[in-house]
C-alpha cells in the first residue's frame, strides 16, 4: 500500500493546542487510514491526542503529514484543509 506525504505549516496561532489537536483526532478516525505526523524529529499517530500534543507544534512551524490506506487521499485532503482553515478557530 502505497504512502502519500505532504509538508504543511501551522496556520494558527497557538499551534496543535488541545481543542485543534481534539478536532484532528476526530477528524482522522472517521477515516479509513493511519495517518502519522512528524515534526523536529518526533513522529506522532495523528488519532492520539496525547501523541499529537507531545509534537509541541507553533504557528509558522512545519509538519510532515503521512497517510496510508484505502481512504489515504480523502484523509490528506481533509487533514490539510483543517489546518489551513486554522482549525476552524476565531482569532
Amino acid at each position: 500500500m502505497d504512502k502519500i506525504k505532504q509538508t504543511i505549516t501551522i496556520q494558527n496561532k497557538l499551534g496543535l493546542h488541545t481543542r485543534a489537536t481534539i478536532k484532528l483526532v476526530e477528524l482522522v478516525n472517521a477515516f479509513d487510514a493511519q495517518i502519522t505526523i512528524t515534526h523536529n524529529e518526533k513522529k506522532a499517530d495523528a488519532g492520539s491526542v496525547l501523541g499529537l500534543l507531545v509534537l509541541e507544534t507553533c504557528f509558522g512551524q512545519e509538519i510532515e503529514i503521512e497517510a496510508q490506506g484505502t481512504q489515504a487521499q480523502e484523509a490528506m485532503l481533509a487533514v490539510t484543509e483543517l489546518i489551513e482553515n486554522k482549525f476552524l478557530e476565531e482569532e
